[in-house]
C-alpha cells in the first residue's frame, strides 16, 4: 500500500484565514519557502474527503468539547483529483484518531474503509486495527450506541514541506451537510522546538484562527 501523505509527528503552530483574492500570492510564496510535497510535486491541489465518525447523539464531539478526554475519528480519502458523483473516491484511504494525548493514524483499505462507512457500526469493521487503549476510550464514549459517519468535510489542499516544516493550504472548504467554510485556511506545522512560526509567514499578516472542522462540522446554524 501507498504511504499516507505527510506524518503526525508535527506540531501544529499557527492558522491562518486566507482571503480568496490573496491565494494566488500565498501559493507563490509557498513555493518560494519550501519545495511542493512529494504526493503533489506539481503543486496542481490534492483533494481529501474526511469522514468524521460520532454517534447519533454526538458523544465524541461533546466530549471533544469538554477538552478533557476525548477521541476524535475520522477516515480520510487522499484523491489526486475531485472526482465529482463517487461517494468513495479513488485514492489512498487512512484512519485516524485523536485524543488528548496526541494522534495516531494507519491506512486502510478502500474496500475496509468503505465498509466502515456503509455498515451500522463502524467499529466492527475496524475494531481489530484499533490499538486496544484508543479502543477502549472508544467504547467508553460511545457506550452501546454505533459509531456512524457524521459529516464529511471535502477541500482541496496545496501543501509545501522540508524534513521539519510544513505548510497547507485548505481551499473550498464544504460539507455534506451543505455548509461552506468562508474563508481559505493556512496551517504551520513544524518539529523543531521552541515550536514556531517561520517570520516570512508571520510577515504576510493574515489573521490568525483556531479551528477544529469536526466541531466546525457538527455545529448546527453556523455558515
Amino acid at each position: 500500500m501507498q504511504q499516507l501523505p505527510a506524518t503526525d509527528l508535527r506540531q501544529n503552530v499557527l492558522t491562518l484565514a486566507v482571503p480568496a483574492e490573496r491565494l494566488p500570492g500565498v501559493g507563490r510564496m509557498m513555493r518560494s519557502l519550501l519545495p511542493a510535497e512529494e504526493y503533489d510535486p506539481d503543486f496542481q491541489g490534492q483533494y481529501l474527503q474526511t469522514t468524521y465518525l460520532d454517534t447519533n447523539t454526538l458523544a465524541l464531539r461533546k466530549a471533544r468539547l469538554k477538552k478533557d478526554k476525548y477521541c476524535t475519528a475520522r477516515i480520510r480519502c487522499y484523491a489526486p483529483i475531485q472526482q465529482p458523483g463517487r461517494n468513495y473516491p479513488e485514492g489512498i484511504y487512512a484512519l485516524s484518531i485523536k485524543t488528548e494525548e496526541g494522534k495516531w493514524r494507519t491506512p486502510l483499505e478502500s474496500w475496509v474503509a468503505e465498509d466502515a462507512l456503509t455498515k451500522a457500526n463502524a467499529l466492527q469493521v475496524l475494531h481489530d486495527l484499533v490499538p486496544g487503549d484508543l479502543l477502549a476510550r472508544l467504547f467508553d464514549l460511545c457506550g452501546d450506541e454505533p459509531l456512524l459517519p457524521a459529516v464529511t468535510v471535502c477541500f482541496t489542499r496545496y501543501a509545501v514541506e522540508s524534513s521539519t516544516d510544513r505548510l497547507t493550504l485548505d481551499c473550498g472548504i464544504i460539507t455534506s451537510n451543505g455548509k461552506v467554510f468562508p474563508t481559505n485556511v493556512l496551517e504551520v506545522k513544524t518539529t523543531t522546538k521552541p515550536y514556531e512560526a517561520p517570520p516570512d509567514v508571520l510577515a504576510w499578516h493574515f489573521s490568525p484562527i483556531k479551528l477544529s472542522k469536526f466541531l466546525w462540522a457538527t455545529t448546527y446554524g453556523v455558515r
